[in-house]
């Protein structure tokens, strides 16, 4: 039984009260009624996410906001001297011990979570505190990966941030041309997966194979914008940067695709459609 992941159990009784599922091995977990939407006979398959309660295996058809190993944004739902208790997206909430927490968490703010399993007591447990910017072996990614971001901190070099909910990452300063929250989802790139297994991120893909989705941003800007937009190529990189939300270098780019494309007139100060 995989504690803390989705996975496809078989039913193998049924009781007044839910479902008994049994994994490959023989474990057991017991399936609330409440989560039993259709009729289900013995030896058919469901896909469920399993957790304990009361010192039992329990498992849920509900999705979980994040899984053991990966993170999510919570709201802390109530806050004990003991700890903080997350809802994490399923019936049961997510305990975090005191000392598993960076700073006192507050009950009604959100926050972001790491699962984990305490070896100690072998249960499912969340925190606040983990490691920046870690080194990472063999990850899944290549260069120029789409991937999902959620936005953690700013720091001295950039924005550290979560990427696909596993793994942390960072947007350098250089990379980032528009304003940031913490906590907040964007859209990423993989800049490059250094020596050290650190992964470096861009909120933007690089290179012309990449060119026409900032040749379509320009082009709704100008369309917003009823043909004209009051920048060029000799416009300042904060300029483009409050505009656009791209760096100079691939407005340049794109610029002069549309213009080689005969879609736009590059004037002294402004960019009109033909």
């Amino acid at each position: 039984m995989q504690l803390g992941k989705t996975q496809t159990l078989k039913i193998s009784e049924k009781t007044s009260s839910g479902l008994i599922l049994t994994d490959e091995s023989g474990e057991k977990a017991f399936l609330p009624k409440i989560f039993v939407h259709e009729e289900k006979e013995i030896d058919e398959e469901i896909e469920v996410f399993v957790y304990q309660d009361d010192n039992k295996l329990k498992a849920t058809t509900e999705t979980p906001l994040a899984e053991v190993g990966e993170f999510a944004v919570m709201g802390c739902v109530q806050s004990l001297p003991s700890g903080a208790f997350m809802d994490w997206g399923i019936i049961k909430d997510l305990f975090i011990p005191y000392k598993q927490q960076k700073s006192k968490i507050i009950e009604g703010k959100r926050y972001l979570v790491h699962l984990y399993i305490d070896e100690r007591l072998d249960l499912i447990t969340g925190t606040t505190t983990f490691k920046r910017n870690p080194q990472y072996q063999d990850l899944p990614f290549q260069k120029g990966d789409k991937v999902d971001l959620i936005l953690m901190n700013e720091s001295e070099l950039g924005w550290n941030v979560v990427v696909n909910k596993k793994y942390i990452g960072l947007i350098y300063t250089s990379d980032v041309f528009k304003k940031l929250y913490p906590l907040s989802e964007e859209t990423g790139y993989i800049k490059a997966i250094r020596e050290d297994g650190k992964i470096d991120v861009s909120l933007q893909p690089e290179g012309f194979e990449n060119i026409d989705e900032f040749k379509q941003k320009i082009l709704d800007k100008l369309n917003d914008n009823y043909g004209l937009l009051y920048l060029s190529d000799k416009s300042t990189p904060e300029e483009i940067q409050d505009e656009l939300q791209m760096s100079k270098k691939n407005f340049k780019k794109a610029l002069g695709g549309l213009y080689k494309d005969k879609i736009v007139e590059i004037l002294d100060d402004k960019i009109k459609l033909v």
